[in-house]
């Protein structure tokens, strides 16, 4: 049995996984864990992945800060 940790990250909830479970996934670090309830009780998890940059949000607003970071300075 692989166990998992949920931790608070600022206003979101993190699943930790360690190596052994992402191997057991097939999963890599931005990879999407879709958790799938069942009739029977059981959760059903499938493995999406990563999303490109365009469809992760905190990745767009890292990417736009960075490039506009000297302005940004230059202004305040």
């Amino acid at each position: 049995m692989i166990s998992a940790k949920l931790e608070q990250i600022g206003d979101r909830v993190a699943l930790v996984l360690d190596a052994e479970a992402l191997a057991a996934l097939d999963a890599r670090v931005g990879d999407i864990l879709n958790l799938e309830p069942t009739s029977s009780g059981v959760v059903r998890v499938t493995v999406q992945e990563a999303t490109t940059w365009i469809e992760d949000g905190h990745a767009r607003g890292r990417a736009f800060l960075k490039r506009y970071r000297r302005t940004f300075e230059q202004l305040s």
